[in-house]
């Protein structure tokens, strides 16, 4: 079965995790809870498999 969309995070600039899926929100927030509680350069894309652009993306940096 092909997905509709595919996320990934990434610490600094190697992939840590990713995973697909249909629910672009679902994905979303499944990046925002992998990333919960741990500290660093996190940044994610959730891209859409047909037209291989992004369609949504976070950062999360690291506190002062």
């Amino acid at each position: 079965m092909s997905f509709l969309y595919t996320a990934k995070i990434y610490f600094d600039k190697g992939e840590v995790a990713h995973e697909s899926g249909n629910d672009m929100d679902e994905l979303y927030n499944w990046m925002l809870m992998k990333t919960q509680g741990a500290f660093g350069n996190f940044h994610g894309e959730i891209v859409d498999n047909k037209t291989k652009k992004v369609v949504k993306a976070f950062r999360k940096a690291p506190p002062d």
